[in-house]
This record gives C-alpha cells, structure tokens and sequence, in this order.
C-alpha cells in the first residue's frame, strides 16, 4: 500500500522536484570567523568586518557604542576564530563590556559583561530589538 507521504515524494520526484537534500557541509562554529570593534571600553562582535557594513549599520552602530562608551574615541578592529575568541578577548585591556551582533554564537563564558543583540540589519527596520537591546545595556553594562 503507497502512503500519501510515499505518494506525494513519486509525483515530485517525476516532476523533478526532491522534497529532501542533503545538508551541505557546514562551516564548523569553531572555525568561523568573527570580527571585532572596540571603540573605548566596549567591545563589539560582528558578522561582518565594520569596513563592509552598510552605512545605516555603521551609524546603527556607532551610535549604540557611544551611548554606553565613556572613556575614549580610539577603535579597534580585528578578525578572528571564534575557537581563539575567549583567549584573544581575555588578553584586552580596559574592556567594560561585550555587545555581540552574531547570532546563535551563544555565550563566551566570560568574566565581564556581555550582551547578546539582534544583527544590526534586523535593529534598522525593527524598533522593538532596538528597545530591547537598550534595556539589556542597562541592566549589564551600565550597571
């Protein structure tokens, strides 16, 4: 007896459609790279490097880090795996806080604040993930 599972998968498959692929290779977690950008105290983990963000991202950005920055205007930019993450954030000085931009790279396990975010590109068009990242900012770097 055909299943309508079984059923359904013969017609696609005459049509040339597959209901399943096969996943292709992921890039290991370990090995992705993640790009930095401190400016001052506060430490931001990106997706992308700050050279290639669009302009609102950029301005997205700053302004997020100059709310909770007080010390100075200096930046940082630096690339690297998440592997060595933990052992190149913890070798910074003067950091008061983590904000990532990277989604499900799930916590650092550090000993200093650190704020999970929405991707910059969702905050410019979703003004609840602005109010939300706001209200952790106050809570864990502003303390």
């Amino acid at each position: 007896m055909i299943t309508p599972s079984i059923k359904t998968n013969l017609i696609l498959k005459e049509m040339g459609i597959t209901r399943y692929e096969l996943r292709s290779k992921q890039q290991s977690d370990l090995s992705k790279t993640i790009f930095s950008y401190q400016k001052g105290n506060i430490l931001t983990l990106l997706e992308h490097s700050y050279d290639d963000l669009s302009e609102d991202e950029v301005k997205l950005l700053n302004a997020i880090v100059d709310a909770v920055n007080s010390v100075n205007e200096d930046t940082i930019q630096n690339k690297f795996n998440l592997e060595d993450a933990k052992k190149i954030i913890l070798a910074m000085e003067d950091i008061k806080g983590i904000i990532s931009f990277i989604p499900d790279i799930g916590t650092l396990d550090l000993s200093m604040p650190y704020v999970q975010s929405s991707s910059l590109k969702k905050m410019i068009s979703d003004t609840e993930s602005k109010k939300i990242l706001w209200k952790k900012l106050k809570e864990i770097i502003l303390k």
